[in-house]
């Protein structure tokens, strides 16, 4: 450097601002810490709004499904699901009861899963954002299970009760999905906090963690990046559609993030 400068290398100097400028500064700073909650609301306001949209949007893609291509997807799904390694291995599953209309029907899982001696839990809404998964004894059980003001079979709180954390696999609703194994729900919270408790809670026989994966219809998949995502969202292990599948890399992700 000083042969670069002619020998002479002056201070570093940090320029003053007259005190106008200082007061001018600290006001600026004070109104950008001011409206900084006010930005992250209108973006939390703004992410909702845009998933009510897309709910809007696909359910109206989902009312347009016959009931012969609904049976379709669905067995398409089932089929696909029953080479998943995680589902191949799994002894205990979470399985939810579909909607009676512009969802995919989970019937066939059900059948699959006790043909293969697994043990089947369906969730029950106990309170505002809050369920349980109670046991289901086999496909007829699950058939007569009362309905809910939903109109969604549930089973009584008298049956089994699961550990979230000691389920093997649990099978998530969504009213979207995408490859990148992004979800978007109804908007109640039921599954994002219910996987929470799932991922954090000790196996207690030392196995593997409890892996989610969405099962969706065709007309409920979206483009990468098209799906809006809020902080609490929990991504999935796994997606399965009728005709593909994605699956985390367990070697790239080896901690799979928790959204909390």
């Amino acid at each position: 450097f000083g042969s670069s400068l002619g020998g002479i290398l002056r201070p570093l100097c940090t320029p003053r601002l007259p005190i106008g400028d200082h007061k001018m500064s600290a006001v600026a700073a004070a109104a950008a810490s001011a409206a900084a909650p006010a930005v992250g609301a209108a973006a939390a306001v703004s992410t909702a709004a845009a998933k009510q949209a897309l709910r809007v949007r696909i359910r109206a893609r989902l009312r347009a499904l016959d009931d012969a291509e609904l049976t379709r997807q669905s067995q398409a799904v089932c089929d696909r699901l029953a080479t998943n390694p995680w589902y191949v291995a799994s002894r205990t599953i979470g399985i939810f009861l579909s909607m009676p209309k512009g969802e995919l029907r989970t019937e066939p899982i059900l059948r699959h899963a006790f043909d293969q001696g697994k043990r089947v839990f369906c969730p029950r809404v106990m309170g505002d954002g809050w369920m349980e998964m109670f046991e289901v004894g086999s496909l007829e059980e699950a058939l007569k299970l009362p309905l809910s003001k939903w109109k969604i079979p549930e089973p009584p709180e008298g049956s089994p009760q699961a550990d979230p954390a000691e389920l093997d696999v649990i099978l998530v609703p969504a009213v979207a999905l995408d490859m990148t194994r992004g979800r978007c729900g109804q908007g109640a919270g039921f599954y994002d906090r219910y996987l929470q408790r799932a991922r954090r809670g000790a196996r207690p026989d030392g196995g593997g963690p409890c892996r989610a994966i969405g099962v969706a219809l065709l007309e409920q998949r979206i483009e990468p990046g098209g799906l809006p995502e809020e902080p609490h969202d929990e991504r999935l292990d796994a997606v399965v559609f009728p005709d593909a599948e994605a699956v985390v890399d367990d070697a790239e992700d080896e901690a799979l993030p928790l959204h909390t």
